[in-house]
């Protein structure tokens, strides 16, 4: 395998997308928007009654699988390691998962899904049902990790496939450049458990109630701890309200974008991508950020991954990114 942009290890899922009116009688019983949750067996059978006469949208899913396809949507080489059933479920998300390589996936069981409510606001809530990516293990994973710009690690939900993480992060070529998003399932189980990655984390993205949950800490004090564990820029995810790019010597603001909300589901795994491009491209942190936040207003107009940008529509945004960047330059040297 060719070098790549970027490498992704973390859950893949089928997003089953609905939704909802304010009458569906279970919100009551879930979480508040923006939350994440994973469904035993009762709730999964409650939450199967109450949507058989709901049509979903279905679209390929998981952190790292989301930002992966969007960062080969914008022209970028991107790849999964990661579990999917052996099943025509699987079949499909390797597809959708193109052009992102598939090929490191690993086949058995059944494939897990995420139950995507949405209310009449675009928010969502997450019900999580991980089937083959609790099965995720070191033996799935390639005898030599693939040479790779940024290795991104997201959330699984059982401690074998965490295992299977750590033992990547130790094969990884010692100039790949290391991501994080703990997402609120890996904040959920405390900091200590992460600090392998975290010691050589380059970029940790996470929002503020996940950052504090995941260090038990208030959120000035996350950031310290953090920056102190090693991790180079915390990119704190703030919704509506833009992002922080938080550094020993950096905090910049990045305001969002205005858009039509439809679906908020992977806006900060489009956030990552934008990002990971911007970097690649060499724009500088500012830029970078401006542009995660562009592609993240694009990705939230649309159902699951619908309206991903292309190369062609980011390489637009680039050029402009790029004028916007020669012309301070030019009148501050005029």
């Amino acid at each position: 395998m060719r070098s790549l942009d970027l490498i992704g290890c973390g859950a893949l899922n089928v997003d089953l997308v609905y939704r909802l009116s304010r009458s569906f009688p279970l919100w009551d019983e879930l979480g508040p928007p923006g939350s994440e949750q994973l469904m035993d067996a009762n709730v999964r059978r409650a939450i199967d009654e109450a949507l058989a006469h709901v049509q979903p949208t279905r679209s390929g899913g998981g952190q790292a699988a989301n930002t992966a396809h969007a960062l080969a949507r914008l022209g970028y080489r991107a790849a999964m390691v990661g579990r999917v059933g052996a099943d025509d479920d699987g079949l499909y998300l390797l597809k959708e998962l193109s052009p992102a390589e598939a090929r490191l996936v690993a086949r058995d069981g059944d494939t897990g899904r995420v139950y995507v409510l949405l209310d009449e606001n675009g928010e969502r809530r997450n019900l999580v049902w991980p089937a083959a990516n609790d099965a995720f293990a070191p033996d799935d994973l390639p005898r030599r990790a693939p040479k790779a710009r940024f290795a991104h690690f997201t959330s699984f939900v059982g401690d074998g496939p965490l295992a299977a993480q750590l033992t990547l992060l130790e094969r990884l070529p010692a100039d790949t450049e290391v991501a994080f998003d703990p997402g609120e399932i890996y904040a959920r189980k405390g900091v200590k458990r992460f600090l392998p990655i975290l010691q050589r984390c380059a970029y940790l993205f996470a929002t503020e109630q996940e950052l504090e949950m995941l260090c038990g800490l208030s959120l000035p004090e996350s950031l310290d701890f953090l920056l102190n564990a090693g991790v180079d820029l915390v990119i704190c995810k703030m919704g509506g309200r833009g992002a922080r790019l938080v550094g020993r010597r950096v905090d910049l603001y990045v305001p969002p974008l205005p858009a039509e909300v439809v679906d908020v589901t992977g806006a900060g795994d489009l956030f990552a991508a934008g990002f990971f491009a911007g970097m690649i491209e060499q724009v500088g942190l500012a830029s970078a950020g401006r542009l995660a936040a562009w592609a993240a207003s694009r990705g939230i107009a649309g159902v699951g991954r619908s309206t991903y940008p292309d190369a062609e529509a980011w390489q637009a945004r680039l050029a402009e990114e790029r004028g916007e960047d020669a012309g301070v330059v030019r009148r501050s040297g005029a």
